[in-house]
Order: structure tokens, then sequence, then C-alpha cells
């Protein structure tokens, strides 16, 4: 149970590991002497990856010129990842209930105070037009609103981070996005490391047949098309709802509950 409990806790914090690593000072001389040299290293590395042009989630080609200095997220999953990268200094926007998150107070409280787009239900397009980003992050269900911005002259990354593929490929999108590649590398490399972890600590446990319910209602759950089945896969359990094809957050009744 502790090796469970620990490989748990590991999946759970490992953006927020990975965004206070970088905030280490240099323990000795000889490395900060080394650092403006790796820097400028660095600098000339990122110069080279622009233009970039990918491919998001809509299917869309978005060709990113210079590395954005100043970045909106609209979703919570892309706010974590980007201070993941290092890059809660380059954010502008983000989501709005950013204050109910513990992970940004716990890795990057300076976010807190930042602007707030709104939600993927209510997505606020003007007041993201205003900060004038060089780079907005959004859900895929803000497909008209990635648009919008797009009309205005405003680069737009749609991202889906729906399954453990998707969430691979938006972590490498993101990195080559903000010139960030080595550290979404290292990223994805140490999610893998932990998801098999927490495989081979559960692999001798009797499979749960397990409910996840919203945190707004009890009868609020997630199918497979939603990262939450992941993580109960990935915990040894199934998903009693994964045959919903909702891919967002679906209601259902008690009957179906019970059933």
């Amino acid at each position: 149970m502790k090796k469970i409990i620990s490989a748990i806790l590991s999946l759970s914090i490992c953006l927020s590991f990975a965004a206070c690593a970088k905030a280490q000072p240099a323990s000795s001389q000889s490395v900060a002497e080394s650092q403006p040299a790796s820097s400028e290293s660095q600098s000339q590395s990122t110069a080279a990856e622009f233009p970039v042009t990918l491919t998001d989630h809509l299917g869309r080609s978005v060709t990113i010129e210079q590395k954005p200095q100043s970045i909106v997220s609209g979703y919570y999953i892309t706010s974590s990842l980007l201070i993941a990268l290092g890059l809660e200094d380059n954010l502008v926007g983000i989501e709005a209930k950013a204050k109910s998150r513990p992970i940004y107070s716990l890795s990057a409280p300076q976010v807190l105070d930042l602007p707030s787009v709104g939600t993927a239900k209510e997505f606020d397009l003007e007041g993201c037009a205003a900060l004038k980003p060089d780079l907005v992050i959004l859900p895929v269900k803000l497909k008209d609103s990635a648009a919008s911005l797009e009309q205005l002259g405003i680069k737009v990354l749609a991202v889906n981070p729906e399954d453990d593929a998707l969430l691979t490929e938006t972590i490498e999108m993101v990195g080559k996005a903000t010139g960030t590649q080595q550290r979404a590398a290292e990223l994805s490399d140490f999610i893998s490391l932990k998801k098999q972890q927490l495989a081979d600590a559960v692999s001798s446990a009797k499979k749960p047949n397990v409910y996840l319910g919203g945190n707004s209602a009890l009868l609020s759950t997630a199918g497979a098309k939603m990262y939450q089945n992941a993580l109960i896969e990935a915990a040894g359990g199934a998903n009693v709802a994964a045959e919903l094809e909702d891919s967002y957050w679906a209601e259902i009744s008690y009957e179906q509950l019970i059933a």
C-alpha cells in the first residue's frame, strides 16, 4: 500500500516537481560561472528553432515566427504544463478559478494574480485579446474562440490531452511552440517513469470497479474519452463509466450509477 500511495503521489506532483526544479540555486562557484555560457548556448539554440510550424489537435497548421514572450493559457492542464516547462513568468493570462488549484500556489504562486480569461464554457474573448499575447493555448472545445483570435492576428494552439498519447503530443507541441523542447522531453520521460512505477506497484492487485464522481456533482462522471479514465486504469482500476461516449463530463441518473 505504501508503494501504491508513493507512486500515485509521484504522478500527481510530477508537473510541479519539474517546475520547482529550475528554482534550485547553484551550489558552487564553478556552476555559477558556467551559467552565462550555458544560457547563451540555449539562447542560440532557441533562436535556431524558430519559425516553427505545428499541427494542433484541431488539425490546424500554426506557424510561430519567434519564441513567445507573452502567453495566455485558457486551460488548467496547459497552465500546469507551462509552469512545469519553467514558463510561469511568461504567462500574462490564465483560466478562471486559478486560486482553487493548489498546484499553482505550491509551484508558481505569482500566477494566481494574473487576469482571468474565463472558462471553456464562458471564455472571455475580448479580455484575452486585450492582453496582446504572442501565443494563446486553448482546449479544442474552444475552437470558435481560436478562430476569432486568429482573425485578430493572434497565434493559437488548440490541444486535447485526454489520453496518454494525446498528453504526450500536447507536451511535445507546447515544448516546440515555446522553445522548451528539452525540458518537455525530460517531463515526458519523468511521467513515463512514474507511470511504470505505478504499474509495477499495482500489477498483482485485484482490479476494482471504480466510479468517479465529478467535483460539481455526484452524478457527473468521466467516460473513456477523458483523461480521468486513463488515471483510473493506471491506478489498476476499471472505470464503470468507460462505455460513455461523452468527451466531457457526463450527467447520469441514480439508476445508471447503481447499475
